[in-house]
């Protein structure tokens, strides 16, 4: 039976990171202080490719301090797919030996370092046969495997799809999964996780995602950007547009044999964004004014900068970072960091409401620019954006 959408309550990725980080800060103050607690089991579903497993790294920070295993991709169904030449009660030890491995580097931190919450990561955490089925519950549920439980400070978290597709209006197959049973599904706290444009494009902003991507998404309207962002495929085998093959498109868009080789870049954007979105974006490349990052600070255009839209300002304050922190630790600078002072005085306060946000309120700028950000801090002007971003957000 399917699921009904209208009994679900749909949430931002974001709102489901700041939950579980909330809560997870809370059960360490209650374990620090000898009190007993009952741990929440959060599982987050959610479409392919809309960045649950990059929003818990980042959530997490310290690499040491979490462990992502793709149930699916590491296991592929255990004994679903029987080993030749070796017999169930083996494959079963060799399963339990692989996962007991794979969390043992996890385990040994949490306890060196007991004050401080660890997070494992249990992706696609509803596939494969049943045993594999009750040895994931036993993580989940009970913090342990058998004959090994992990620390008070490891907090097990688990990633996967519905049985059906309860998010978008797309006739899409039914998922291969186990679908838990109601004593089960009473212990977990599923999270359902809607794609949100603006979530992702900020995201994009600050991580350097080529800048005709963000442009090329962003000047769309709500609706078209989620269209845009998710897009199935038509076909079992076929390719079909997320948010996490518009990030991996980025490579492609830096690499000039590809980007100017018609033949190759049709070629590498239908392999990872499908044929509709792949030729809806080869139109803008090809047909429209595409934003040049390079000319707008190797020739500055004030009055060209001011006739861009919002979302192409915000596209080129994201995209020229880089470039701005390479020409400062260069021996001949060019004066980037000047020319993209100057372009910050715009009157596009969104714009610059979205890069003080995106890059400057989240640390990006300190942590990834950091001669970038020592520059524009020396400046007065700059000083008084930071000084309205503190006070717009008491």
């Amino acid at each position: 039976m399917a699921e009904d959408k209208k009994q679900q309550n749909f949430i931002s990725l974001n709102t489901a990171l700041k939950l579980i980080k909330f809560d997870t800060d809370f059960q360490m103050q209650e374990i620090l202080a000898g009190r007993p607690t009952d741990k929440h089991t959060f599982v987050l579903y959610s479409l392919p490719g809309v960045g649950k497993t990059q929003g818990i790294r980042q959530m997490v920070g310290d690499s040491q301090h979490i462990c992502v295993i793709d149930i699916n991709a590491e296991f592929g169904g255990s004994l679903a797919m029987p080993i030749s030449h070796v017999d169930e009660k083996s494959q079963t030890a060799q399963v339990l030996h692989a996962l007991n491995a794979s969390i043992r580097k996890l385990k040994d931190h949490a306890i060196k370092d007991p004050t401080t919450p660890h997070f494992l990561f249990l992706d696609e955490f509803n596939r494969g046969d049943e045993f594999m089925k009750q040895t994931i519950m036993q993580l989940l549920l009970e913090n342990r495997l058998p004959g090994n439980s992990l620390p008070a400070n490891v907090f097990v978290i688990g990633a996967g799809n519905t049985a059906e597709n309860i998010f978008s209006d797309e006739e899409v197959v039914e998922n291969d999964v186990n679908e838990l049973d109601t004593a089960t599904r009473d212990r977990i706290n599923p999270l359902f996780i809607q794609l949100e444009p603006k979530e992702w494009l900020d995201w994009a902003y600050a991580n350097e995602v080529a800048p005709e991507v963000v442009d090329f998404i962003g000047s769309k309207s709500y609706n078209e950007q989620r269209q845009l962002l998710y897009q199935p495929s038509k076909s079992a085998d076929g390719t079909g547009a997320t948010p996490r093959s518009w990030t991996r498109l980025s490579s492609f868009l830096t690499d000039p044999a590809i980007k100017n080789d018609p033949v190759l870049l049709r070629a590498a954007v239908f392999s990872m964004i499908g044929n509709d979105c792949g030729e809806q974006f080869l139109t803008y490349l090809t047909t429209g004014d595409s934003l040049d990052i390079f000319a707008l600070l190797e020739k500055p255009d004030q009055a060209k900068f001011t006739s861009l839209s919002t979302g192409r300002k915000m596209a080129f304050f994201s995209s020229a970072l880089r470039p701005v922190e390479q020409d400062l630790e260069s021996e001949a600078q060019r004066g980037y960091a000047q020319i993209f002072l100057d372009y910050l005085q715009t009157n596009d306060q969104t714009a610059i409401a979205r890069f003080m946000h995106t890059q400057v309120e989240t640390g990006v700028l300190q942590q990834r620019y950091p001669q970038t950000n020592l520059y524009l801090r020396k400046d007065p002007r700059f000083m008084q954006l930071v000084m309205e971003m503190s006070v717009n957000n008491v």
